[in-house]
C-alpha cells in the first residue's frame, strides 16, 4: 500500500465529522477493506475503534488488561472497603485506599501503578482502559483557561462548539439530578453546596458519564450500591458507569469490522521493512501473567491509545530497540504533566457528610484569586469508615506551569517518569494547600476541625497525597512538538496517538477524560477527511 494524504480543508473535516456524528458515514473507498491496530481501550482507542470500523477499515484492538463482565451479581469487581487481586494490575498492595498494606494475589487487575522518580502515576487496565475507574468527571474547561495552554491550532470555538458535545452525548454525561442529590444517601454532596455557600463561591455543577437511573435502582435496592455508597473508583459492580465499553466499544464490536483482543500486551512496535505497514508484537497472557503466546500483528495503520505513561513508553521502547529508526527528535517523553492536580482531605467535619458518602460527585468551584496559581475545587464521594468521623475527599486542580518527562529507563526497557520537584515545592502543591487552607478556616478553622491530607511522599513506596499522585498523566507526544495537531506521529505517515499523551500536561482546570474523548474525536474526524 502507497500511503497518500490529500490536503485537507476545514470544510472537509466538518463534512466528515457530521456525518458521523449523525451516524451516517459511508465507507470510504479509500480505507475500506484497509487494517488498522489500536493499542489500548481507554477513551482514545475506542473512538478510534469506532469510527475507523465506520469508514470501513478492519480494526483490531490490542488491550492488555481482561474483559470485566457486570452480570448483576455485585461481584465482579472488589471495593475500596474490601480489596483484593482484582484492584490492582499485578501489583501486591491495593493501588488506593485507607488501607494500601493489604497484601494481595499479584494478577491482572484494574489499576497499574508506576512509581516513578517523584511521583506516582495510576493507569487502567482492562477493555474500557481509564473510563473503568475514574469517577467519570467530565467538565468543560472554561475558555480563559483553554487559551493559557492550548496554541491558536486547537481553537476553544472549535471543540466548544463540536468536540465537547459530541463527546458529552457519546458518554452519557449528566449533572447530579434533583432528587438525587436530595435522598437521605447524598447528605455529603448537600453539605458540600452548604460550604461553598459559606466560602461564597459559585457551585458549578460537573456532568458525569453515569447512568443516573442506575444509581436510582442503587437507591432503591434493585441492583446492588456501587455508586450510591462511595464505591467506584475499582470497578462499577452496578453497572451505573458508562465506561466506554458500554458505548464506543461497544458500537465499533456491533459493526463486526472490529476484534478487541483482552490479555495482549503490546511489548514493541517495528517498520515492516520494504512496505509502508508496521508492526506490533504482543505477549498474550492469563490472569496470573503466564506468557501463553508471542504474536506479531501487523497493519496499514496503527493507532497508539494506552494512555500518556504507556503510549510513550512504547514509543521509547521501541526506538531504542531500533525497531522505529524515523522517530528522531527530542520532544517524545517531553510536556509530561500531572493535570495540576493535589488531593486533600478534610477530617472531622461540622457539617454531616456520611461515611458511606452517594457519588461519585455534584459540584466545582473556581478559585481564580489564588495567589500561586488558578484553581478549581470539587467534592469526591468516597466509602469513609465509620470510625474516622465526618470526613470527605477533595480534588484541586490548579493551572501551573511545571511539567515533568517520560525518559526511557534501559533497566525495564520501556519509559519511568521524571518529576524533579521537591516535595510542597510546585505551585500546585502551594495552590492546593491554600485553598484547602482557606476554605477550612472560612468555614471550620474557627470551630477547632483538623484538615489533613497534605502530602507525605516517599520516593521508595510512592505513597502520599498532595501532587505526588495522579490518576490525570497528560503529555508525552504533546500535538504541535512529538505529533501534527491531529496527532500523526512525527516521522510516520500511518503512526498517530489518540489519547492523552497529546494534551500539554494540563486540560485547563478540568479532569481530563472529557477532553482527551474529545480530541480523539477531532483526530479522527482529521484522518478520515484526508482519506475522503
Amino acid at each position: 500500500m502507497n500511503i497518500t494524504h490529500r490536503s485537507v480543508t476545514r470544510r472537509d473535516v466538518l463534512r466528515i465529522g457530521a456525518l458521523a456524528a449523525a451516524g451516517t458515514l459511508p465507507a470510504l473507498p479509500a480505507l475500506q477493506g484497509r487494517t488498522a491496530l489500536v493499542i489500548g481501550s481507554g477513551f482514545g482507542g475506542a473512538v478510534a475503534a469506532w469510527r475507523l470500523a465506520q469508514a470501513g477499515m478492519v480494526v483490531t484492538v490490542l488491550e492488555r488488561g481482561r474483559r470485566w463482565t457486570v452480570d448483576g451479581s455485585g461481584t465482579t469487581f472488589c471495593t475500596i472497603s474490601n480489596p483484593d487481586w482484582r484492584c490492582a494490575w499485578f501489583g501486591d498492595r491495593p493501588p488506593l485506599g485507607l488501607d494500601t498494606s493489604k497484601p494481595i494475589e499479584r494478577r491482572a487487575g484494574l489499576i497499574q501503578k508506576h512509581v516513578g522518580d517523584g511521583i506516582q502515576v495510576m493507569c487502567g487496565a482492562g477493555v474500557g482502559g481509564g473510563s473503568l475507574v475514574i469517577g467519570m468527571f467530565l467538565p468543560q474547561p472554561r475558555r480563559a483557561d483553554w487559551e493559557k495552554v492550548y496554541p491558536a491550532e486547537l481553537p476553544y470555538s472549535e471543540f466548544e462548539q463540536t468536540y465537547w458535545p459530541r463527546a458529552r452525548q457519546s458518554l452519557g454525561a449528566a449533572p447530579i439530578p434533583s432528587d438525587i442529590q436530595n435522598h437521605p444517601q447524598y447528605v455529603g454532596a448537600r453539605s458540600w453546596l452548604q460550604y461553598l455557600s459559606e466560602f461564597g463561591r459559585a457551585a458549578v455543577p460537573v456532568p458525569f458519564g453515569v447512568n443516573w437511573d442506575v444509581i436510582r435502582d442503587e437507591l432503591a435496592g434493585r441492583v446492588v450500591k456501587c455508586h450510591a455508597i462511595g464505591e467506584g473508583p475499582f470497578g462499577s459492580n452496578s453497572g451505573a458507569k458508562n465506561s466506554v465499553d458500554h458505548n464506543y466499544l461497544k458500537w465499533a464490536e456491533a459493526t463486526g469490522r472490529v476484534s478487541v483482543l483482552p490479555l495482549h500486551e503490546v511489548t514493541s512496535l517495528r517498520e515492516v521493512s520494504g512496505s509502508d505497514r508496521i508492526e506490533a508484537t504482543a505477549r498474550q497472557i492469563d490472569e496470573t501473567g503466564a506468557v501463553l503466546a508471542t504474536k506479531t500483528f501487523a497493519a496499514d495503520y496503527l493507532f497508539l491509545a494506552a494512555g500518556s505513561l504507556n503510549t510513550t513508553s512504547l514509543l521509547l521502547g521501541s526506538r531504542a530497540r531500533g525497531g522505529l529508526p524515523r522517530l528522531t527528535g527530542t520532544e517524545v517523553g517531553k510536556g509530561w504533566g500531572n493535570n495540576g492536580d493535589f488531593l486533600v482531605a478534610r477530617l472531622n467535619l461540622r457539617k454531616p457528610v456520611g461515611s458511606a458518602q452517594g457519588g461519585p460527585g455534584n459540584v466545582k468551584f473556581y478559585d481564580d484569586s489564588n495567589p500561586y496559581a488558578p484553581a478549581a475545587m470539587a467534592w469526591e464521594s468516597a466509602p469513609m469508615p465509620s470510625w474516622l468521623p465526618n470526613t470527605t475527599a477533595h480534588l484541586i486542580t490548579s493551572l501551573v506551569s511545571e511539567r515533568g518527562e517520560i525518559r526511557y529507563d534501559a533497566a525495564t526497557g520501556g519509559g519511568k517518569v521524571y518529576w524533579p520537584y521537591a516535595e510542597m515545592e510546585t505551585a500546585a502543591d502551594r495552590a492546593g494547600r491554600d485553598l484547602a487552607t482557606r476554605l477550612w478556616w472560612a468555614t471550620e478553622g474557627s470551630r477547632g476541625s483538623l484538615l489533613t491530607g497534605l502530602p507525605s511522599y516517599d520516593r521508595n513506596t510512592g505513597m502520599g497525597l498532595g501532587s505526588r499522585n495522579t490518576y490525570h498523566p497528560l503529555g508525552g507526544l504533546v500535538m504541535g512538538r512529538a505529533t501534527d495537531f491531529g496527532g500523526k506521529v512525527a516521522g510516520y505517515e500511518n503512526l498517530y496517538c489518540v489519547d492523552g499523551a497529546l494534551l500539554p500536561g494540563s486540560a485547563a482546570l478540568a479532569n481530563p477524560a472529557l477532553t482527551i474523548t474529545a480530541n480523539a474525536e477531532r483526530c479522527l474526524d482529521r484522518f478520515l477527511a484526508a482519506h475522503a
